[in-house]
């Protein structure tokens, strides 16, 4: 445990003690938020505000100005930010990983129905993508409209993950269904509105949507990656180098929040409901792993749901930095002759 007198010189040496963070209101931003709750960011002398944001736009663009010292940021977008892409270009860095995995594709209950697959908890990836390219060729023959599809951001583990499963099986994500970005808080509302037929995106929404009844679970996405990176901790470069100590006490505060998060499961979920605003029973699927694919059903067992452990979850590496522009050169969103190592080695810095 930290002394009162350990506390105070570490505050001593810190370059800024008053930091303002953001995050979504997602289950991934728990470390975080068990960072402040549990007093791990007083203990390390830090004082600090969490901001909620409603989209991952609101976040990279206050991070960008300097609004937020640093945030809950998806690693694709901190990637797309430091090129430029999107946005102005920022030089950023992702210091820490926060979580692994997570994520599930979500579908409204008529979709689910009308892919007729017997069992999909047991069906593989390449199983369901051949049954929705094969209901997409009924609808093209039959002239009916596009699929519509959600997904969080451009550049999200989301959206790539969903194109690459699609271009696998055979089905173009630009020319055959409709891909948009909405917010994950709003998924559920548009789904329940019939404003899309199904999403892909972090916990809690997937369960959210489950015990609404109004979609059903299609896959998790560790069927598509068992050990996918998803959210960092993003700053800028400039800001990283103006504040070292202060960098490393609020890792040293975070990876707290995310070990005690990982050992009390229950607990976390019912720091996370205040914040979110959910039931904690919508909250605990991802976080215990005990997961239903759809209301009624029983659940399943589904290991590493959603990884916040830091052992294993908080180091940003560089081949998973690699792997995001690999993906983004792959759709034409950054140059061909772009320095991919180069890059991924300047944002995924180890601590």
């Amino acid at each position: 445990m930290t002394t009162p007198q350990q506390t105070t010189q570490q505050a001593s040496a810190l370059e800024k003690d008053k930091l303002t963070l953001g995050y979504m209101p997602l289950t991934d931003a728990l470390p975080l938020i068990a960072a402040q709750e549990m007093g791990y960011f007083r203990h390390a002398g830090l004082n600090v505000t969490l901001q909620q944001e409603v989209s991952w736009a609101n976040i990279r663009d206050k991070v960008i100005v300097g609004h937020f010292d640093a945030a809950q940021m998806l690693a694709p977008m901190l990637l797309a930010t430091h090129l430029g892409i999107g946005c102005l270009r920022k030089p950023m860095q992702a210091p820490m990983s926060l979580a692994l995995n997570g994520n599930a594709l979500t579908v409204s209950n008529t979709l689910a129905e009308t892919l007729a697959v017997d069992d999909i908890a047991s069906s593989s990836a390449q199983q369901l993508g051949q049954q929705l390219a094969t209901l997409i060729q009924q609808r093209q023959q039959n002239e009916q409209e596009k699929l519509v599809f959600a997904v969080v951001f451009p550049f999200s583990i989301h959206n790539l993950l969903m194109r690459d499963w699609l271009a696998d099986a055979g089905i173009d994500p630009d020319k055959d269904i409709e891909l948009l970005v909405l917010p994950p808080s709003q998924m559920v509302d548009h789904l329940k509105l019939q404003h899309i037929d199904g999403f892909f995106a972090g916990a809690p929404w997937n369960s959210v949507a489950i015990q609404q009844g109004v979609g059903q679970c299609l896959m998790p996405a560790t069927k598509l990656w068992q050990q996918a990176p998803d959210k960092v901790l993003g700053v800028t470069q400039k800001w990283a180098q103006q504040h070292p100590n202060t960098l490393q006490a609020l890792i040293h505060a975070i990876s707290q929040g995310a070990q005690w998060c990982h050992e009390h499961p229950e607990k976390a979920a019912e720091l996370l409901a205040e914040a979110l605003e959910q039931p904690a029973e919508a909250l605990l699927p991802a976080l215990t792993g005990e997961f239903r694919y759809k209301l009624g059903d029983s659940p399943v067992s589904i290991h590493n749901m959603l990884v916040l452990d830091p052992l294993q979850a908080g180091d940003a590496k560089v081949e998973h930095g690699e792997w995001f522009l690999q993906q983004m050169q792959r759709w034409g969103w950054i140059q061909a002759d772009t320095d991919i190592k180069h890059v991924a080695q300047e944002c995924f810095s180890s601590r």
